[in-house]
């Protein structure tokens, strides 16, 4: 009776983990509608339609994830407040530039308005895109992880107390399993933090400046993914 009681226990840690490893991917942090390519020979008014359509592209991003975000649960509290600071400046700058081009009344002026959000804000390479790597990490750090490494612990003591049941293959998923939670710990150390840090003059300095911890929150995201798969087979196998 016993054993069936710890299988039990297991298998709801096991079920419970596919909600824990589903981390939602990371939202699409680019505009739908491609800038148009300005100069210093376009008009007042092509430049002023354009950060019309520009700006109003990153106030509706920005509304979209401030909501998404100060709703989301597995955010840490300062994560939380550094995203939300952030996000609501780029709300509130976007909001002024808007103005700001639509009332310019030369092109020259226009266009260093306009350029000033590909400098200067950078709200989809910058803003919006560390703020959903730290919440991907959050994710992964606070819930999934510890989750995963609850189930394998418990996994791990069923076999032991079944040793009957132990096969070479079963060997191999946890430790497979154990391997993964690992990879996606170390994936995850210190990434939240990492994302927040960058700022639109480092991405200026250097456009790759948050790929590396892009990388990682996806590749992390995997890995508990796969070690959710590698628990849910073990327990499949021991019932």
């Amino acid at each position: 009776m016993k054993r069936f009681a710890t299988i039990a226990t297991v298998g709801a840690t096991v079920c419970a983990l596919s909600l824990a490893a589903a981390v939602p991917a990371m939202a699409d942090t680019t505009s739908t509608t491609p800038p148009p390519k300005l100069n210093g020979t376009s008009s007042l008014a092509a430049i002023q339609a354009a950060g019309a359509t520009q700006t109003a592209n990153r106030i509706t991003s920005l509304n979209s994830a401030i909501a998404k975000l100060t709703a989301k649960t597995t955010l840490t509290s300062s994560d939380k407040a550094t995203i939300l600071s952030t996000l609501n400046a780029d709300l509130q700058g976007m909001d002024g530039l808007q103005a700001k081009i639509a009332a310019d009344t030369t092109a020259a002026t226009a266009l260093t308005d306009y350029r000033s959000m590909y400098t200067v804000w950078r709200v989809y390479a910058v803003g919006m895109r560390q703020s959903y790597i730290a919440a991907s990490a959050d994710g992964l750090t606070g819930t999934a992880i510890p989750r995963l490494q609850s189930a394998a612990t418990k996994i791990a003591a069923v076999l032991a107390a079944k040793p009957s049941k132990i096969t070479p293959a079963l060997q191999e998923q946890l430790a497979d399993m154990n391997a993964k939670i690992a990879d996606a710990s170390a994936k995850t150390n210190g990434l939240a933090a990492a994302a927040l840090a960058v700022t639109p003059a480092g991405f200026n300095a250097n456009h790759s400046v948050l790929d590396t911890p892009h990388a990682n929150a996806q590749a992390a995201r995997a890995d508990t993914k796969a070690a959710a798969i590698d628990g849910r087979a073990i327990l499949a196998a021991l019932r």
